[in-house]
């Protein structure tokens, strides 16, 4: 479009920058004919700052970038920098061009922002990853949500930085696309349009663009603002399937689950939703809309259908889990589904109750599924499920090419706690993988699968090549699984002022949970952790990292004696995200000292119990297979 692309790096690092920028004049064309308002600048210009504290900042025609967004050419194998460059990019149109009349408005920059990331995705990389980027977008803000609720316009804060959370960056941009989904995406495109022309270089807020959208598309937006953005909270549905052979009847039953904030209040949404029957060359769709707590929808079908979806489309953000789902139909879903959060749906709902056929139609389909996002949750599921079944076929999955597919195939082996085969098939990777997330994710699980001879190989791997300390992060966390005293001093090290930045942090948790370990270790942890709270060297990133660090790892201590140096932190700090981080951790270790120390017990226990089970299951599996062989034996 004319526009004057530039980049600027350190000396000596001019490819990491072409690897990170080299697409930017595509993104700022794709947005330009997206929004149909042209970039309004002759140049765009990104400068790739040492110890910057924010992953960007979108300063007009010059952007700031954080220099971990650079890549060499073995970093580039598995990553790019896209996201955060179109993130930023598109603050030109939002947050530049139109601007937020005040902190709770942040959505119109923060959510759009992160959308036109996702739309870049679905334009570079396809359909299948923009669907598979909005899931995980949706299940961010699903997290925090979690942790704590809040809607998305709100003027219910202590610090502007409180608001730049999950539920504005993903929780926004799902509701975006969800409001995109409604209104079709040629009338979203030229309600944006209306919106930055008639908004120009002034100050907005959300009315403003929800004029332009009602004028576009003739309708009216209130119940939707209501429901997605001035309160908090998201659907979750629970589905229920039923067939009448003799009427050809397919029952659908849906709950929503989601609980309000209070008691006895109720937190319902008004949704439409396409149910979608699959058979084998063919599907029928049906729009419904839901509105009660519970309901119930008939259809006469031609046939009983190979399986059912709802959003066929993903265009909602909620949450779905299946129950009273058969076995075959989610066989069916995982295989033909052309969808892939179907797909990956099905292998969630495959971890329940599990059996040896469950593992086995889990396992080929590892082998067989092209989508990275698919195959890593097909992985997670046989890690989930456990037993030397599957997880001989997560050893076989270390073949596949796709390094994010290994990555993902690694990490579900870390389920495999104290299994040798896992072990030995974790450290041929963690010694040698094309790709460094692969090696980094290889080195933490072996502490996860508590992997006691692989210490030494841990201690001497930490100075070895890594893309932003990668590698040193996950020893750090590795040794904090395995638990050993004999790494507190090399612990210690890595914790230092000095350290690299990066990994500096897990090595401050990595103490904490040896000082739980070992109670004797617990006053020199503290006074540690005291002294990298009030750490005054370095640039201003250096000690903002320094005194997160610290935070972190006094939660992760769990001790009330670390209060009064949250307190102080909380009380005395500048910078907002301090405040809150200490304020919480307070909160938390209070709640915590309540709880029973029985009760911190039974998460290890648990998992015991898991493990048993899994053993069990494969004894009564081998049983049966036995009996049916003696049973065709005597038959025959």
């Amino acid at each position: 479009n004319g526009v004057d692309i530039k980049w600027y790096v350190q000396k000596g690092r001019e490819q990491e920058g072409r690897n990170a920028f080299k697409d930017t004049g595509k993104i700022i064309r794709f947005i330009s004919n997206y929004t149909g308002f042209e970039y309004p600048y002759k140049h765009y210009t990104q400068i790739a700052v040492p110890e910057f504290i924010f992953g960007g900042m979108e300063n007009f025609t010059v952007t700031t970038q954080t220099d971990l967004a650079l890549y060499d050419d073995r970093a580039a194998l598995d990553g790019d920098s896209n996201g955060l460059v179109s993130h930023e990019a598109a603050h030109t149109w939002f947050g530049n061009v139109v601007t937020a009349k005040n902190w709770s408005q942040a959505w119109l920059h923060e959510s759009f922002a992160t959308y036109f990331d996702a739309l870049y995705t679905r334009e570079s990389k396809g359909e299948n990853e923009f669907r598979y980027q909005l899931l995980e977008n949706a299940e961010t803000y699903f997290s925090e949500d979690d942790i704590y609720r809040r809607p998305i316009v709100t003027n219910v804060y202590k610090e502007p930085i409180d608001l730049f959370d999950a539920h504005l960056y993903p929780g926004g941009a799902v509701r975006l696309h969800h409001l995109k989904s409604i209104v079709g995406e040629n009338r979203f495109r030229e309600a944006l349009k209306l919106f930055l022309n008639r908004h120009r270089y002034d100050l907005v807020e959300t009315t403003d663009f929800i004029r332009c959208l009602e004028e576009v598309t003739g309708c009216n937006f209130d119940e939707w603002l209501q429901q997605w953005i001035y309160r908090g909270g998201y659907p979750k549905l629970e589905l229920t399937f039923s067939w009448n052979a003799s009427g050809k009847m397919a029952t659908i039953g849906i709950k929503q689950t989601q609980k309000a904030d209070k008691k006895n209040e109720e937190l319902l949404f008004k949704i439409p939703f396409v149910l979608a029957f699959y058979y084998k060359n063919s599907q029928e769709r049906f729009s419904i809309e839901i509105k009660s707590d519970k309901e119930k929808f008939c259809f006469r079908l031609k046939n009983k259908p190979l399986f059912f979806r709802i959003d066929p489309g993903y265009e909602c953000p909620c949450k779905v889990v299946v129950s009273d789902i058969s076995r075959p139909m989610l066989h069916e879903q995982l295989k033909r589904d052309s969808d892939p959060i179907g797909r990956l749906e099905a292998a969630a709902a495959l971890t329940k109750n599990s059996s040896t056929e469950d593992i086995n139609v889990l396992g080929k389909q590892l082998w067989k599924e092209k989508e990275w996002g698919v195959a890593v949750r097909i992985a997670k599921a046989l890690g989930k499920i456990g037993g030397n079944n599957a997880r001989d076929f997560l050893i076989k999955g270390l073949k596949i090419i796709n390094p994010k597919i290994r990555r993902g195939v690694v990490s579900a082996l870390g389920s495999f706690v104290h299994d040798e085969k896992a072990a030995l098939s974790i450290r041929q990777r963690a010694r040698r993988d094309p790709s460094y997330r692969v090696e980094a994710v290889a080195l933490q699980m072996l502490g996860k699968i508590k992997d006691r001879d692989s210490f030494a190989f841990l201690e001497s791997s930490i100075s070895r090549k890594s893309y932003n300390a990668m590698a040193q992060t996950a020893i750090y966390n590795a040794l904090a699984e395995l638990e050993d005293e004999a790494s507190w001093d090399y612990l210690v090290r890595g914790a230092e002022y000095g350290a690299h930045r990066n990994s500096r942090q897990a090595a401050m948790r990595a103490l904490a949970k040896l000082a739980n370990r070992y109670p004797h270790r617990k006053g020199e942890v503290i006074e540690h952790l005291t002294r990298f709270a009030h750490e005054k060297r370095g640039t201003p990133a250096a000690i903002f990292r320094g005194k997160f660090g610290a935070i972190l790892a006094m939660k992760q201590l769990d001790d009330l004696l670390v209060i009064p140096v949250l307190r102080q932190i909380a009380d005395n700090e500048t910078d907002g995200r301090l405040q809150r981080r200490a304020e919480d951790t307070i909160v938390y270790l209070r709640e915590s000292a309540k709880k029973p120390k029985e009760i911190k017990n039974i998460r290890s226990e648990l998992d015991d119990v898991i493990t048993e089970n899994k053993s069990l299951r494969e004894r009564m599996d081998m049983m049966e297979k036995k009996q049916t062989a003696k049973t065709r034996k005597k038959k025959g």
